[in-house]
């Protein structure tokens, strides 16, 4: 390969050389201490940032583990509770597990926006359902809903408000809550799709529970409309064929 031909009038003067290297080296004494603070702020933000990272994950974990070793040890006492109601039905579960439900209460206080705090209010949500104790349930997954991060653990909340607020008779706010569920759409673009639509169970939980609501407040269409919803979307599955089962039973006022 042959060399570009170079003549004289191609070439810098060598005072001309002198003098752009002069500048550039009175540009980098005038602006060398900018330069190195600009650096020092984005290395100490970096810093700073991965340090609180680090931390933050630490008190995360230890959240989590004071909250895992917490419902330990409720599901342990529970098991000896329900072994002693099997024998005196008289037994108060709540009661027989207050210093836990406490335990559990200690973990929300001391980490209250964390991922345990959200698990500990669930799980004493779902310990008031079980007992019946309906409105102390609802008030745990009504704090829980303010913490749930990611839309799995949403809907699970949406869930438990909406079947609360029907069992305790107020279906208006329960088919509110289940709808929240059912509004979840996926929008497709070309090739890409946006949006999120819960999984099969889910929906078919809401929409069984719209259902039982318009059941209960005697309109029978509705209920049928929202059975049949089921199958609509889900057709060749057993919750179709529930659906459909359901909306055969309605009966009209």
């Amino acid at each position: 390969m042959t060399q570009p031909h170079l003549d004289r009038k191609g070439l810098k003067r060598p005072d001309v050389v002198l003098t752009e290297l002069r500048e550039g080296y009175r540009w980098v004494e005038n602006h060398i201490r900018s330069v190195v603070i600009i650096f020092a702020i984005l290395f100490g933000g970096l810093a700073v940032w991965t340090v609180g990272n680090h931390y933050m994950g630490q008190k995360e974990d230890k959240a989590l583990n004071s909250f895992y070793t917490t419902e330990k040890k409720l599901e342990k006492k529970r098991q000896e509770v329900d072994l002693k109601k099997s024998k005196d039905k008289n037994i108060n579960t709540l009661k027989e597990l207050h210093q836990e439900m406490a335990q559990m209460e200690s973990v929300m206080q001391e980490f209250p926006k964390s991922k345990a705090a959200f698990l500990s209010h669930l799980k004493l949500g779902d310990l008031f359902s079980e007992q019946k104790q309906y409105q102390e349930a609802l008030a745990q997954y009504e704090k829980a809903l303010k913490l749930s991060n990611g839309k799995f653990y949403k809907i699970i909340v949406l869930y438990n408000l909406g079947y609360m607020n029907e069992l305790l008779g107020q279906c208006d706010k329960a088919i509110e809550w289940f709808n929240q569920i059912t509004s979840y759409q996926k929008q497709r673009f070309l090739l890409w799709t946006f949006g999120y639509r819960p999984n099969a169970f889910w929906l078919s939980s809401a929409y069984f529970g719209i259902g039982r609501c318009y059941e209960k407040q005697k309109q029978p269409e509705a209920a049928k409309e929202a059975y049949l919803r089921v199958s609509d979307e889900f057709p060749a599955t057993a919750y179709a064929d529930q659906g459909r089962a359901f909306a055969e039973l309605v009966t009209r006022p």
